[in-house]
């Protein structure tokens, strides 16, 4: 048993001894470096490429369906503004005339009227000015991949001209 642990010892200490000079054998080139990073970022601009293409579907689909992930967080405030003011019309058109739930579901409807207003407004300055909230999940997914894109197209530009270089 001490044969057999002692023979293995020595042929870790010669590996490390040796591994200097076997390390110099599997030295990469900086060409061969700059080769692989090429094609790593060409793989990798494939595959973000191919997420952009199931993002626009989900958001193209999400949108005809009227899901939830289509909507931005300004127009989901704005259509349930607008399911309120519905909601107080059926109310009002419920109520007594002259009765004082009439009158304080009109004010209620005034107060709802206001509030879309506002929200209206706010979504179109937050779409003019390209914040968040005017950008729905799916929507924010489809830029996230865009950009992700433009990053690798810009690194395949780059190991393109450092191999030209070399």
């Amino acid at each position: 048993m001490t044969l057999h642990m002692s023979t293995g010892l020595m042929v870790v200490a010669a590996a490390l001894t040796l591994g200097g000079a076997t390390g110099a054998w599997a030295q990469v080139t900086p060409r061969q470096e700059a080769a692989a990073q090429l094609k790593a970022d060409e793989a990798a601009l494939a595959r973000e490429r191919g997420q952009l293409t199931r993002d626009a579907r989900q958001l193209k689909a999400d949108k005809a369906e009227g899901r939830m992930a289509a909507e931005s967080k300004d127009s989901m405030r704005v259509y349930q503004d607008r399911q309120a003011i519905q909601g107080e019309k059926k109310d009002i058109a419920t109520d007594g005339k002259g009765s004082l739930q009439r009158k304080e579901d009109k004010a209620a409807l005034t107060q709802d009227e206001a509030r879309l207003k506002a929200d209206a407004r706010r979504q179109q300055h937050d779409d003019r000015h390209g914040r968040m909230a005017a950008t729905s999940p799916d929507a924010e997914k489809v830029y996230q991949d865009r950009q992700a894109i433009k990053g690798q197209e810009k690194a395949i530009t780059d190991d393109q001209a450092r191999l030209r270089a070399e």
